[in-house]
């Protein structure tokens, strides 16, 4: 029982490791992930160390899936240039088996300690994170270590023997348990820490443990399809490439074992002949069990996201022009309505794409905008008018429709500026001196798009203070980007391109003190406050 008992703690503490380090790494990196990524997307080979890197930092191929699903969704990457990051970002993962292989134990209880009076002392977020992140690694390894000291007990349960046994002369069932045993834990590299620390403490052989290790791959597909049920389809390409990859090296990896089970030596042997315990070997199976199938599976990345784009495919610009909340049974009840509304402009939002792209103009003389913009938001204005004139408004009613239209009005200039942004934006595509320059304020402003998105599908005071402080016009986040875009390159251009970047933070932040005044019900907006002074 004590052994028991002991082998759940070190589960807990590893658990709770993981999840400290990649919750302060976010914090830390976020930005700086997306930086990176959107950097290198459109370079196969960095993307690919990119998303090594993030995989040994983060240790969660389904963390590192979902952020990337969320740039997809913002317009930051394209999936199909983010689809190399998340390949190797499995390769990278395995740092973690090897780091165990260590004796770093006695070592451990000083990083815990360290890092917690750390955490307990500094107030500043960045160093509470980076000690948060310290803090986590020491718990994982700690836990770690007593998962082994928990685990060594089982060589003499009964059970346990008959257990080894089974796998033994059945090696499906082994890989079976491999896929149980991440989908019970729900992270296949808590498992795969789980076999090769009880392999190192002898309770398995290390061919036991290799279909153990093959089949945890598997086990995290069930989460992903949970935690993938409210994306759009373009996001979910993401995660079934994901999940693609996992059934892959699950079933190369299995193939293979039976290949050389009937005498092709092949990765067993190669771990057999590293000089080193087994756990230095269950590493080495582990990545070669991520490295093989994710070489492989790059050379047919382009195939993969063609066939999951047609199976997954994005909304039509005809499709987006229609609404898809409002309806004429709505008008009936207002505060229905006002919900679906603050739905629909919310959606609004998704439309507004930053690209290079010439200003197209009417016969008139004017700019014209993305007709799928334009008809979805006359839809919603048309809807606005219909529900005031259908029934009797409440005062609290009106302020919430009051508040929707000019969030509306909002919305609509700001796609305005970024028109002007895209226009500037295409002048700058042939000019590689100004390109690291517009591309600074490019992603800024991606940024910026990201927060307004958050804020107006849930208008929480956290997520609309920080839309808020993103756009602050001599904020800064946005005085960071203009002068480092300006500090790279003089030129007009350059300026020209910075004017229409602060007009659109200045209308995101107009943006923000509407949603402001909502309270967490659209329907029902927060008691309004006296005018407050510009920022």
């Amino acid at each position: 029982m004590h052994g028991l008992s002991t082998l759940i703690l070190g589960l807990g503490l590893f658990f709770l490791g993981i999840q400290l380090v990649g919750e302060n790494l976010r914090r830390l990196s976020g930005a700086s992930f997306r930086r990176t990524i959107h950097r290198v997307s459109e370079r196969p080979v960095l993307a690919g160390l990119a998303g090594v890197g993030f995989g040994a930092l983060m240790q969660s191929a389904t963390a590192v899936t979902f952020i990337l699903s969320g740039m997809a969704r913002s317009g930051l990457v394209t999936a199909r240039n983010a689809a190399p990051v998340i390949l190797w970002c499995n390769v990278g993962l395995t740092a973690l088996a090897f780091i165990i292989t260590l004796d770093i134990h006695p070592y451990v209880a000083y990083l815990v300690g360290a890092a917690g009076i750390f955490s307990g002392m500094v107030r500043q977020p960045t160093w509470r994170a980076a000690a948060g992140v310290f803090l986590g690694v020491g718990l994982v390894l700690f836990g770690l270590g007593s998962m082994g000291d928990g685990a060594a007990p089982l060589r003499s349960q009964e059970w346990f023997h008959h257990l080894l046994a089974a796998t033994a002369h059945a090696p499906l069932l082994g890989f079976a348990i491999g896929i149980l045993a991440a989908a019970i834990l729900q992270s296949n590299t808590g498992a795969a820490m789980l076999i090769i620390t009880l392999a190192g403490v002898g309770s398995f052989s290390v061919e036991q443990a290799a279909m153990l290790l093959y089949g945890t791959n598997l086990g995290a597909i069930a989460l992903r399809v949970f935690l993938a049920f409210s994306l759009d389809r373009p996001s979910k390409r993401l995660v079934r490439f994901e999940d693609i990859f996992c059934i892959w090296s699950g079933v190369l990896m299995a193939a293979l074992f039976f290949i050389e089970r009937a005498g092709l030596p092949l990765v067993l042997t190669a771990a057999e002949h590293a000089d080193g315990s087994p756990k230095l070997q269950l590493a080495l199976i582990f990545l070669l069990s991520n490295l093989l199938p994710a070489t492989l599976m790059s050379f047919a990345i382009g195939p993969i996201m063609q066939r999951l784009e047609k199976w997954l495919p994005g909304e039509s610009s005809a499709a987006l022009a229609q609404p898809k909340f409002l309806s004429d049974s709505a008008l009936s009840d207002p505060t229905t309505g006002i919900v679906l509304m603050a739905k629909e402009l919310s959606r609004l939002l998704v439309a507004v794409h930053v690209r290079p792209e010439k200003a197209q103009f009417g016969e008139d003389g004017e700019p014209e905008g993305d007709p799928a913009f334009g008809q979805l938001s006359a839809a919603i204005e048309q809807f606005g008018a219909r529900l005031a004139s259908q029934n009797e408004i409440s005062e609290n009613h009106a302020h919430s429709l009051h508040l929707l239209r000019a969030e509306l009005s909002l919305i609509r200039y700001f796609e305005d500026a970024v028109r002007e942004f895209n226009d500037a934006l295409y002048t700058l595509q042939d000019r590689p001196v100004q390109k690291e320059a517009s591309y600074i304020l490019q992603h800024g402003l991606h940024e910026l798009i990201r927060a307004a998105r958050q804020a107006s599908e849930d208008p929480g005071a956290e997520a609309v203070e920080h839309l808020r402080a993103q756009t602050k016009r001599h904020g800064a986040f946005v005085k960071a980007q203009v002068d480092k875009a300006k500090s790279l390159s003089p030129a007009p251009e350059i300026a020209a391109l910075s004017d229409a970047f602060e007009l659109a933070a200045w209308m995101l932040h107009r943006l923000s003190k509407v949603l402001s005044q909502f309270g967490t019900d659209r329907a029902a907006p927060a008691p309004r406050k006296s005018a407050a002074r510009e920022d």
